[in-house]
């Protein structure tokens, strides 16, 4: 059985990704000694302002995944509308 931890954090930083204009990188508090880098693609949905010092909903038992050279540490869950133009 696959089980997902999920957590609340807090986005603590956030910037552009330098290589990809459809990519954030996003410091996230989740509880640990360190916050959690984690690359999402929100860029159109969300701006920046938006999401800093936002309390959000983490995936943090994935796989380390590099995007663009920089490696995520987990995924951040939204939702959406039904024709995906508002999350």
């Amino acid at each position: 059985m696959i089980r997902l931890e999920i957590r609340v954090g807090k986005i603590i930083e956030i910037s552009k990704h330098p290589e990809a204009d459809n990519l954030y990188v996003e410091s996230v508090d989740v509880g640990e000694s360190t916050p959690r880098t984690i690359v999402s693609g929100l860029v159109e949905y969300c701006p920046i302002e938006s999401l800093l010092h936002q309390q959000v909903i983490v995936l943090c038992n994935l796989k380390p995944r590099a995007l663009k050279g920089i490696t995520s540490y987990g995924m951040l869950l939204c939702s959406s509308n039904s024709d995906h133009t508002k999350v």
